[in-house]
């Protein structure tokens, strides 16, 4: 238990995680009357009930008392949400950063250095340094629309694996009748399963009367339906965490990283995929669809294509703003206008015109 004289110079105390599929790393931060920070523990955790209520139980012991505990996560894939959910419901204020912000706080610092047990001291310096915004709960609808979503991609992967050994099983030597069988009513099983899976996230955003208007504007794109709409709001929580585009970008995995090194190393430039996977696969197949129908999308994919010469990088570059689309929309919740880029060129060009048989030489409205 700290002492009075320590409790008196301590105005500011913020634990840093880092969490990891099997523990967690933290760190305990304090900051004292001067602005002097320091470390007052580090430790490891398992990523499991045990293991949040031992982490709880040392918090409690390493705090001074009567003075608040603030916690800092970073939103990376699933394996911190268990552990937030935990401390919010146990009253700690929780605050929940997206990948960029930690990152640009690191290169603030010049870390150089990134393991586990240095990311959970640098959250810990951010939340003392930085006044966060408490972390907020997914609604009861958002959390059921991701488990049915994710469900719904878990057995389309199991009914593939089961479809390529049927093929494989029915190309061998005297397949066992008895075997096909049973692979094909599993296969009708998981048919139904997905069906069944699909029509209730129907049903659920079709509870939700602004919810329903709102995936319904962003589903007038031709090339974007329901499930994908459904999976890309629930991945992100209503993106409720986003203030920009490059955020949700960079949460996605959509950045651009490049490897260079000095005059020696000149590495392409590709995405990061640091981040969710399951908007990337959720988008893989509509940004396909999407350049055979949206003819600006169509225009992004062949200036892509043409410059790399590669198709997969006009596709993911489709992927790119489909997301920034549906971000756009559901935020301004606003329909979909098919005409609104050639309306905007159209306005440009007038502008342009203008401008160049303005006379005065103050205007300053010219977009060339």
């Amino acid at each position: 238990m700290p002492s009075k004289k320590t409790q008196r110079k301590v105005i500011k105390q913020n634990v840093g995680v880092d969490a990891a599929k099997d523990d967690f790393k933290v760190c305990f931060y304090h900051m004292d009357q001067t602005g002097h920070k320091f470390i007052k523990g580090s430790r490891t955790f398992k990523n499991n009930l045990a293991g949040f209520v031992a982490f709880m139980k040392w918090i409690e012991k390493k705090r001074v008392t009567d003075l608040d505990v603030r916690i800092t996560l970073e939103a990376t894939g699933v394996y911190h949400e268990n552990l937030v959910h935990f401390l919010d419901d146990n009253g700690y204020h929780v605050s929940v950063i997206l990948a960029n912000q930690s990152k640009a706080y690191a290169k603030s610092l010049n870390l150089k250095t990134k393991t586990d047990k240095v990311d959970a001291q640098m959250l810990g310096k951010m939340g003392i340094e930085r006044d966060l915004p408490k972390w907020q709960p997914a609604s009861a609808k958002m959390r059921i629309l991701k488990q049915l979503t994710r469900d719904r991609v878990t057995l389309l992967t199991e009914k593939t694996a089961i479809t390529n050994r049927l093929h494989a099983l029915n190309a061998s030597f005297e397949p066992h009748k008895r075997v096909i069988k049973r692979i094909n009513q599993r296969l009708k099983l998981m048919a139904k399963q997905i069906k069944e899976v699909e029509k209730e996230i129907a049903q659920t955003v079709q509870t939700d009367e602004i919810l329903k208007g709102k995936v319904d504007n962003i589903c007038k794109v031709k090339g974007l339906g329901l499930i994908t709409v459904a999976t890309i709001i629930a991945e992100t929580n209503g993106f409720v965490l986003f203030t920009s585009r490059g955020q949700l970008i960079s949460y996605a995995g959509y950045d651009v990283v490049q490897r260079e090194s000095g005059t020696s190393v000149k590495g392409k430039t590709r995405i990061s995929k640091k981040g969710n996977k399951h908007i990337r696969r959720a988008l893989h197949f509509p940004a396909i669809t999407i350049v055979k129908y949206e003819t600006h999308f169509k225009q992004l994919f062949d200036r892509v294509v043409d410059k790399s010469g590669i198709k997969m990088k006009g596709y993911v570059a489709v992927q790119r703003k489909i997301l920034i689309l549906i971000y756009t929309l559901f935020k301004k919740d606003s329909s979909y206008d098919p005409n609104y880029h050639n309306q905007k060129k159209e306005t440009e060009e007038k502008a342009n015109q203008s401008c160049r048989q303005d006379t005065n030489p103050a205007y300053s409205g010219c977009l060339l």
